[in-house]
């Protein structure tokens, strides 16, 4: 892996027209990196005495997804509303371009609004960076009735890494895929649960490809030693 290092200005950055809006975008992309990286870790997970953490962990990293595009798209609308910031973009590469173009279709009337507003707002506003009680409360009123059994399973394992609490990844999931994400009890949850992950996944393939392109070109104009 190969990597360059460029420097910045902050006492340029700081006076820049949009710089906090800009920042706000290199974080996003900082976390939703990290998120992706761990996510395609745990994904390619190949252990079987780890198999126990490894639903519980990916849906985790799907969760910090989703409460980091919901911060991102906040940036995106505020940059359609900023004319300097706005004509910036149109400066970017193609591709930045027609990420940013995607991710603007999350905003109001946008032809994703609709499922921005069903797989990304409420995971973030209940179990990204909360663990929303009345959700909990009825997950495991809902376990209860429906599980043939009334058995769960916690694994304690040498360390951290391999211990686990899959009643907790049990109604987590619960909560995510039923009441949230609305999976009906008749569908397949594994697929369709995939399928909306892969949704999130692709907005913040969009994000980091916008993103990147976007910041590098403001501090590039803005802030460059």
């Amino acid at each position: 892996m190969r990597t360059h290092t460029e420097f910045i200005d902050f006492s340029k950055l700081t006076n820049a027209h949009g710089a906090p809006t800009v920042v706000k975008i290199a974080l996003v992309c900082n976390d939703l990196a990290t998120a992706n990286s761990a996510l395609g870790h745990f994904t390619n997970l190949k252990s079987n005495a780890l198999n126990h953490v490894v639903q519980g962990s990916r849906l985790y990293f799907v969760r910090m997804s989703c409460g980091h595009l919901r911060e991102g798209i906040g940036a995106i609308e505020a940059i359609k509303n900023d004319a300097i910031l706005d004509t910036l973009v149109k400066k970017c590469d193609v591709r930045a371009q027609s990420a940013f173009v995607e991710l603007s279709e999350c905003l109001p009337n946008g032809k994703s609004h609709k499922e921005f507003v069903e797989y990304i707002k409420p995971v973030r506003n209940t179990v990204a960076f909360h663990y929303d009680q009345m959700q909990v409360s009825s997950a495991l009123a809902e376990r209860a009735k429906r599980m043939t059994t009334d058995i769960s399973s916690l694994t304690i394992g040498e360390d951290i890494h391999s211990s686990r609490f899959e009643f907790a990844d049990i109604i987590l999931d619960t909560i995510v895929c039923r009441h949230l994400w609305k999976i009906p009890l008749s569908a397949d949850v594994r697929i369709e649960a995939d399928c909306i992950a892969d949704w999130c996944f692709q907005k913040s393939i969009q994000f980091l490809d916008f993103g990147g392109e976007f910041v590098r070109r403001f501090l590039k104009e803005h802030a460059k030693v």
